[in-house]
């Protein structure tokens, strides 16, 4: 099977796994080719103190788009991850390069992240980023990913059961929307439309995870369809991964994803069972 190569539209750390800091390394595990458009470049996660660096200007990323262009890097692209954009600007761009990809490839397969913010700290972006990506980039996607607070905020509904979670899914009109980080019964769960059904995974929630759970799993997930796999098959993977590395990450004391003391975990951790519901 030939190499999948996945574009890629996210932050970047120096120091740390997150955005696509996490993401090209599991991609390239699995067995991809990644290309990566940085939207931001940060010192570490704003998480662990006040970074340094800052979101680079669309002008730039227009320019390496170009130039990828230019050397036909943009022929033959498999999958296109878009993640935490940094400002409208990079969104218009991430979704005006999607079109030119799929000019190029038209059965492109599309993961947009709408990383907006979450219920702990509320929304963390610039104005007018929920809006790009409700009406420029959501519209371009095959498969949708937000948590429970995000999903509220595109849809604009509260979400208190799994009827609401499903009927704002469903409102997202993609083809393979979920929703991490469900609060459900003390729970969180992963609650996904495949196929005209509801399947969804339940996992206990940790007082202070690592972070880059998202961009990891979303990682997985597109490397997994990228290569053939099912969309139950490589979510259940996803799921699978990103327990794992909590549990390592647990076990080693760490406060970052353990990519390298726990790669094996990445290549051959157990698949996590969905249930219908």
């Amino acid at each position: 099977m030939p190499v999948p190569t996945i574009l890629s539209f996210q932050s970047r750390v120096a120091a740390g796994h997150v955005g696509s800091s996490a993401a090209s390394p599991v991609l390239q595990m699995l067995g991809c080719e990644v290309i990566e458009v940085p939207t931001v470049l940060l010192s570490a996660h704003p998480g662990h103190g006040r970074p340094g660096g800052g979101t680079l200007p669309a002008s730039l990323l227009a320019g390496i788009i170009d130039g990828l262009e230019r050397v036909g890097r943009l022929d033959g692209v498999d999958g296109v991850i878009v993640g935490y954009l940094g400002t409208v600007e990079n969104g218009a761009l991430a979704a005006a390069t999607i079109e030119r990809v799929r000019v190029r490839t038209p059965g492109v397969r599309v993961l947009v992240d709408p990383v907006i913010g979450d219920r702990d700290g509320g929304r963390y972006v610039a104005d007018g980023i929920l809006e790009c990506f409700r009406d420029r980039l959501i519209p371009l996607a095959d498969i949708v990913k937000p948590n429970h607070f995000e999903l509220e905020a595109l849809t604009g509904q509260p979400i208190a059961s799994l009827d609401e979670a499903a009927a704002a899914l469903e409102a997202l009109k993609v083809p393979f929307p979920l929703v991490t980080s469900l609060e459900w019964g003390g729970d969180l769960a992963t609650l996904a439309l495949i196929g005209g059904r509801r399947l969804m995974a339940l996992t206990k929630p940790v007082a202070r995870p690592p972070h880059g759970l998202g961009d990891t799993l979303g990682a997985v997930l597109m490397a997994h369809l990228a290569r053939g796999l099912a969309p139950e098959a490589a979510l259940a993977r996803a799921i699978g991964v990103v327990e794992a590395l909590i549990g390592a990450s647990l076990a080693l004391g760490l406060d970052e994803l353990p990519l390298v003391a726990a790669a094996p975990l990445v290549t051959h951790g157990p698949p996590r069972p969905l249930v219908l519901c």
